[in-house]
């Protein structure tokens, strides 16, 4: 009874807690964002507190752990790096500090860095880190409630069929999709490689679930959407995103990917999805998630989520920061993203659009690998909603942007390297664009979009 009160109350709570949205102070939002509200609008000086001395502690820690050896291997796992992720780690703690201090204000290359477009968009007040912060340490915390509890089991069951045979991935996916389909792609990709070490997913599905399903969250699509003023038809811009999307997902899961072969996570029993004689689909998924609601301990499943917290604070955001940072300096004060999009600027032109729309396109179709907020602020001024609207879709159909899901996929134990995100994007891009341009031009012949 106990077995099957944990998997009832524990699985409804996750899903409200993660998926629906409820109404405080007028605004309709799911728990997250109501708890990120709250932190930034009431207590955000002391959180901010809170994240320096995270970032002095990742900082110092991990150039000591260069020279010292714990006894703790847990210790050891959490602060020791290769020689690259040392740099990143150091680098990224150093410019989070410096950022929100001001330190060097005044200096040339330190201006570029305190920029509100580049270090500005990453720290402080507002800042993406700060979003990160909060999403993470509540998001992961209550994450077990989704995926340890008997809900991904009985989901995975009951929709098994249909999403193997559409997408070649076991119907537990389904838990993932959503997660990042009312939440953020971050988490998404974060449930994917816990489950892909758990066992319910190979290499190969892995693979294809946190690089095609881990779609971003419908609370940022809307901020986007509203920037770029489409709010009032976001069914259609969304809409649009989810349907690139799942084409691409079908295409993806057809590709040979040499690279990740049907290969289970190293030591662990593969998690099946067989129906035994005698049962129909609903009774073993339901028994399914009865037995692991069962498995699961809670004091220790609240160990496992603090301790991928703090895994998160010391090997993702640091990363996140000295990357993403970076890659605005250079979106923000060098042609860099002009120059190799150039090509683009013809095919803008081709299939309608003036020259001098076609060239706000096309280095905003490409600076999304920086961020997913970029390509918005590089086409915002367009007065053509035809190609805000194309900009909009391709940053969200592209997935990857290297503030945040690119360096979380890297650091996935999927195996991916900074070259294989490279390969997804361009993968993305390639393929979105041809459909955006179908999707624009039927809604701008439907009188929806104007050129």
């Amino acid at each position: 009874m106990i077995n099957k009160l944990k998997f009832i109350f524990l699985s409804i709570f996750g899903f409200i807690f993660f998926l629906m949205p409820f109404s405080i102070n007028g605004e309709s939002k799911i728990a997250i964002s109501h708890i990120v509200n709250f932190v930034t609008g009431n207590i955000l000086d002391p959180f901010i507190t809170f994240t320096v001395i995270v970032a002095w502690i990742v900082l110092l820690a991990t150039l000591l752990f260069m020279f010292y050896t714990s006894s703790s291997n847990f210790l050891n796992s959490l602060f020791k790096a290769s020689p690259l992720n040392v740099v990143l780690r150091v680098a990224g703690s150093f410019l989070y500090l410096m950022v929100i201090n001001r330190w060097f204000e005044g200096f040339g290359f330190a201006d570029m860095i305190l920029d509100g477009n580049t270090g500005g968009l990453m720290a402080g007040e507002g800042g993406l880190l700060t979003t990160l912060y909060i999403t993470f340490f509540v998001g992961i915390l209550a994450l077990p409630l989704l995926t340890h509890f008997g809900i991904v089991e009985f989901i995975g069951i009951l929709l098994g069929p249909a999403v193997v045979k559409l997408f070649r991935v076991p119907g537990y996916s389904t838990i993932d999709a959503i997660a990042s389909f009312v939440g953020d792609g971050t988490i998404g990709i974060v449930v994917t490689d816990n489950q892909y070490q758990r066992g319910y997913y190979n290499r190969r599905e892995a693979y294809i679930i946190a690089t095609s399903f881990s779609i971003v969250g419908i609370a940022f699509a809307s901020a986007v959407a509203e920037e770029l003023g489409f709010g009032h038809i976001f069914p259609v811009f969304y809409g649009s995103i989810a349907l690139i999307t799942v084409i691409l997902a079908f295409i993806t899961s057809r590709m040979p990917l040499k690279k990740f072969k049907p290969e289970y996570y190293e030591g662990v029993t593969p998690v099946t999805e067989d129906i035994p004689e005698g049962k129909t689909v609903f009774q073993h998924a339901y028994d399914s998630a009865i037995r692991q609601a069962g498995s699961a301990r809670i004091s220790d499943v609240i160990v496992e989520s603090l301790k991928n917290i703090l895994n998160i604070y010391v090997g993702f955001l640091p990363v996140i920061m000295a990357v993403g940072t970076l890659s605005l300096v250079i979106a923000e004060y060098t042609p860099f993203f002009s120059l190799i999009s150039a090509p683009l600027v013809y095919l803008y032109e081709l299939i309608g659009y003036s020259t001098e729309v076609a060239k706000a396109m096309a280095p905003a179709s490409l600076a999304g690998f920086a961020d997913m907020y970029l390509p918005a602020l590089f086409i915002g001024g367009s007065v053509s909603e035809a190609s805000r609207f194309f900009i909009g879709v391709l940053a969200f159909t592209q997935l990857v942007f290297m503030s945040e899901t690119g360096m979380i996929l890297v650091k996935t134990k999927i195996g991916l390297s900074f070259w294989d995100v490279i390969k997804v994007f361009l993968f993305r891009t390639l393929l979105s664009i041809p459909l955006l341009i179908l999707i624009t031009n039927l809604l701008a012949a439907l009188g929806v979009l104007s050129f």
